[in-house]
């Protein structure tokens, strides 16, 4: 499952940070840069993302993930595999 650090991460102007993670939109405005960069992010090659849009980007990246797993367990059901032969692939699928 995705965090919000590779939902910030996702966006290609993103330089870095130090510290910890950001779970609300007022630590992720007073995100800290990483030396030697003075900037959190690249604004000349877009503007910074709002909080929203970082939580929009992480619900995305999440419903990708989601999708993902239940396309690959739809195919081994259409192949009449077994959840232990499932499991044996690939543990993570048939997690809740």
């Amino acid at each position: 499952m995705a965090n919000i650090d590779d939902a910030i991460q996702s966006f290609v102007h993103f330089k870095g940070y130090i510290g910890d993670m950001p779970s609300n939109a007022t630590q992720y405005n007073a995100l800290k840069p990483c030396p030697p960069s003075t900037e959190v992010w690249d604004t000349e090659q877009a503007a910074k993302p709002t909080w929203t849009e970082i939580q929009a980007k992480l619900k995305e990246l999440n419903d990708a993930e989601a999708k993902k797993k239940t396309d690959k367990l739809s195919a081994y059901r259409k192949m009449d595999m077994t959840d232990d032969e499932i499991r044996a692939i690939d543990p993570t699928l048939l997690e809740e």
